[in-house]
């Protein structure tokens, strides 16, 4: 028996990481919505472990960094081991200094991940509606129509402008909308564990161990409790049913490491998949995380690719919820997320076949080429130069750009620095006044930054009050202080930034030209 039909703006399906990112941007743009979840408790395991930096910058805007950090573990150490001889080591301790408020590699457990984001929708009167089954839909030009079934066996019909596919790898939205999963899924059997552990490891470190027999990597949580995952013997690769006993029985003996395992809190067996949709969007459907992309562990890239899928839809959405921006606004967010992951697909992938296939070739490379490759770069990386630098920015996603999506077209006036950040970039960390200049973007709104004296950016007040709804404005003055600010920037006496919600750069003058700004920001809006 059906109740009568609900409304809402946006319908989010699945409350993993992605679709709870997903309910607390829009809460705080103020779109309405509801989030289903067939599950009946969040996530109780540590699953997807890390954090980037760049997903906490987002944390940052949203008030919650502080708390992450104070709940994970950061990252100072990294041993690699080969055979069991010889360890190398890396100190990852402040590897972003200078990038980023977040300059440390997060290990946070996503079960406090997803409370931190429960916490969050919470605080702005939402409620998750979980033993809740999404069923069917249908759409046309004017919304979308869902079935769920409530914990009590009624169905509901839920009519909503938008629906978000935060439903998993095996999303059942996107098979119903017919959109390719492109990729492979890995034959290899991969295990992980929550544990308590006798280890020989520091709290704050990580380590990979890597033997003819096996690859391992091994993580530190609280209490005293230890993240393992690795590769399954190849003689327990025809069992139907891999246990933890079958594991622990030749884990250090195949591993070469010291280390006696006790009854997992959390065990479980998996193939890895690297995969990305072929589309993001179908008409008033999105995908997001999981239902989006899938990726192997290495790199730890899933979730925060996820949480960023979100946080570049949402305040698109809004604009379009609202009346500011047109429809086909909304395309922009395949033309920017999909080539990242699939990207990431083709990155991950051969990193993934390197540091755990069975294949002689990559054996060998793993074992022989690697260890003397990392002998050589290692000591580089410690100097925090160039390549610390390209490294970091690439792990933890401050690298992303979106400077060839038309939004970053024509959309830099005058000439600037080649090092400059352009259109499309995400807005750099610079301290100037004891300030960090991402702070004065926090607020869910277009920020734009002006460059000049109070006298010569007056007329850009006019714009403030016409577009108080959506954007702010902010006038730094060259001084001592902001000297660094602006030579960073590329503006030498006077110019603008313009600051998408989502922290990237929608545009960039070094004219205080209004009739400039303007005819660009109205690209954006009806």
């Amino acid at each position: 028996m059906q109740n009568n039909i609900k409304n809402t703006k946006v319908l989010i399906v699945g409350a993993g990481p992605s679709g709870l990112m997903m309910a607390c941007q829009l809460a705080r743009l103020g779109v309405s919505f509801r989030i289903i979840e067939k599950k009946e408790h969040p996530t109780t395991y540590s699953g997807a472990l890390i954090v980037q930096a760049r997903t906490l910058e987002i944390f940052d805007q949203m008030g919650i960094a502080e708390k992450a950090i104070q709940e994970g573990i950061e990252a100072h150490k990294i041993n690699i081991i080969f055979n069991g001889k010889n360890p190398l080591a890396l100190n990852l301790k402040d590897i972003g200094k200078g990038l980023t408020k977040f300059p440390n590699l997060l290990m946070l457990e996503q079960s406090k991940t997803e409370q931190l984001l429960i916490d969050f929708i919470h605080d702005y009167g939402f409620s998750i509606e979980r033993q809740t089954e999404f069923l069917r839909f249908s759409q046309d030009n004017d919304g979308v129509t869902s079935t769920v079934k409530l914990p009590d066996g009624r169905e509901e019909v839920i009519q909503s402008d938008y629906l978000i596919a935060a439903d998993g790898g095996q999303s059942l939205i996107r098979k119903r909308l017919n959109i390719p999963f492109l990729g492979k899924t890995h034959k290899l059997t991969l295990f992980v564990l929550d544990s308590e552990a006798t280890v020989d490891m520091q709290p704050n470190e990580i380590c990979f161990s890597f033997s003819e027999k096996a690859s391992t990597g091994i993580f530190p949580l609280k209490d005293e409790r230890w993240r393992i995952d690795g590769t399954i013997p190849n003689e327990l690769e025809v069992k139907n049913t891999i246990t933890f006993n079958d594991i622990e029985e030749t884990y250090s003996q195949r591993t070469h490491l010291n280390i006696k395992l006790q009854e997992p809190q959390w065990f479980s067996v998996f193939h890895a998949h690297q995969r990305y949709a072929e589309l993001y969007r179908q008409n008033r459907c999105f995908l997001v995380g999981d239902a989006a992309h899938a990726f192997s562990p290495i790199g730890a890239q899933g979730m925060n690719t996820g949480m960023q899928d979100v946080y570049n839809l949402a305040w698109k959405l809004s604009l379009v919820i609202n009346g500011k921006a047109k429809e086909s606004f909304l395309n922009t967010y395949n033309a920017e997320r999909q080539p990242i992951a699939k990207k990431l697909v083709l990155s991950t992938d051969r990193a993934f076949q390197i540091v755990s296939s069975n294949k002689f070739l990559a054996k060998r490379i793993r074992l022989n080429l690697v260890p003397f490759l990392l002998r050589v770069l290692f000591p580089i990386v410690e100097k925090r130069g160039y390549l610390s630098r390209y490294l970091f920015s690439g792990i933890s996603e401050i690298g992303v750009h979106y400077r060839k999506n038309a939004l970053s077209n024509k959309s830099s006036i005058g000439i600037f620095p080649f090092r400059s950040p352009k259109p499309g970039d995400r807005l750099p960390y610079i301290l100037f006044d004891g300030i960090n200049l991402q702070d004065k973007v926090k607020e869910a709104k277009f920020h734009l930054i002006i460059f000049a004296e109070d006298s010569s950016a007056g007329i850009y007040k006019v714009l403030a009050e016409k577009y108080k709804d959506i954007l702010s404005t902010e006038i730094i003055p060259l001084n001592a202080g902001t000297a660094n600010l602006y030579k960073s920037l590329g503006i030498k006496k006077d110019g603008c930034y313009l600051v998408r919600p989502d922290m990237y750069i929608a545009y960039r003058s070094n004219k205080l030209r209004i009739d400039h700004f303007e005819r660009f920001f109205n690209q954006y809006l009806q």
